[in-house]
């Protein structure tokens, strides 16, 4: 004979633990995507040794030989290390005593007083069989097995933060490094301390309130024997809200630090809100944008922004905060963390499943006497795990 369960609150709460299962993963895979969503888009990866002329890049010889050694023509002549210009050669214009140049008048023809291989003209009496050009300085090699500084594998990472903040940089999820930015929020970070193959990056900050960025994270390959530049490497707005609490209509102030004069894009609860929230940073990077709540439901909802210049310089979206719309008395709502332990995950669930549908208040997080499917979505809201 087959056991039946005949007592109600059993059955409630196998449903909701299905729902749970079923919510849950859902919310999960829909963060996921929000993520996806908030990738940053215009990163720039800029490798100066591949042999090809990236954006920004003047020359890219190849790895060998992009060492800026000295040609004896425009023809020849040899990209930088860090492919921004060329080294010196016959025909620049600049007379290069060093490497035996009598003369450059910038170009490779014979007949003006200059030859092509930068000798005077007619040629000066020839000096004696061995010796080294007049006002050269003898090079000495490099011992065997030695790699040249200028081919050594190298990042440069540029992007924008806040105004004199310090950026801590992560590599593989470990200290790697910090960089203080300008008055402009614009900073720049290069290291040879690195292994070629792909790398995971991160970085953080503290605008001058002391609020903490979001960690972005930007994975890309290290070149080996060359310089490999990211650039557009962009730290979202910080933000604070004040009041959390707010009775309905009332108005609540987001702020933030951000790029000087940057444009500051706000959503709450979804993009799709964003076109009309928006607040211009001034001269030292703050930002302020008051909202009113008046077509906000009864609640908690989020709040996100990014910054953008134009249309191809923005960020992602930055740390969310959290702020509850709601009449009901401070104090006399539960909060989803019921055990006190800073965390929201299956412990808590359990404590409220014995409250389900009484006015019980802990389990009450919406402040409406009544524990329901309400009052589990902010559960689900604030879930940590």
């Amino acid at each position: 004979m087959k056991a039946r369960v005949r007592n109600p609150r059993v059955l409630i709460a196998i449903a909701l633990a299905v729902a749970f299962v079923l919510i849950a993963g859902a919310y999960l895979f829909s963060d996921v995507i929000a993520e996806a969503w908030d990738l940053q888009t215009n990163l720039k990866v800029r490798i100066c040794g591949n042999g090809v002329v990236d954006s920004e890049e003047v020359c890219d010889d190849g790895t060998i030989n992009n060492d800026g050694a000295y040609a004896s023509s425009t023809d020849i002549r040899r990209c930088n290390p860090d492919c921004e210009s060329f080294g010196p050669y016959c025909g620049d214009g600049i007379l290069q005593v060093r490497f035996g140049e009598q003369c450059d008048d910038g170009n490779n023809v014979n007949g003006d007083l200059c030859s092509e291989s930068c000798q005077e003209e007619p040629p000066v009496p020839p000096r004696a069989i061995g010796s080294p050009p007049r006002g050269s300085v003898p090079q000495q090699p490099l011992p065997p097995g030695t790699i040249p500084s200028e081919l050594l594998t190298k990042v440069v990472l540029q992007g924008k933060a806040y105004p004199n903040a310090t950026v801590n940089i992560l590599l593989d999820g470990q200290p790697f490094g910090t960089v203080l930015t300008d008055s402009n929020a614009d900073f720049l970070f290069a290291s040879t301390n690195v292994t070629p193959g792909t790398a995971s990056f991160s970085f953080n900050a503290k605008d001058r309130y002391g609020t903490q960025s979001i960690t972005t994270t930007d994975v890309f390959n290290v070149v080996q024997s060359a310089v490999t530049t990211v650039a557009n490497i962009f730290l979202p707005p910080t933000m604070a809200v004040k009041p959390a609490t707010v009775a309905p209509g009332g108005l609540i102030l987001l702020s933030g630090q951000t790029v000087p004069n940057a444009h500051v894009v706000t959503a709450i609860d979804s993009s799709a809100a964003s076109s009309s929230l928006a607040a211009d940073a001034d001269e030292a990077g703050d930002w302020a944008l008051q909202v009113d709540t008046g077509s906000l439901d009864v609640g908690d909802h989020s709040a996100k922004a990014y910054f953008q210049i134009s249309d191809l310089i923005k960020s992602g979206f930055g740390k969310s905060v959290s702020f509850t719309v709601g009449t009901a008395p401070s104090g006399s709502c539960g909060q989803p963390d019921m055990n006190g332990d800073g965390k929201v995950n299956l412990v808590d669930f359990s404590i409220f499943l014995l409250s389900w549908e009484t006015s019980d208040a802990p389990a009450d997080f919406n402040c409406d006497k009544t524990v329901n499917l309400a009052d589990f979505s902010i559960m689900l809201f604030q879930w940590t795990g």
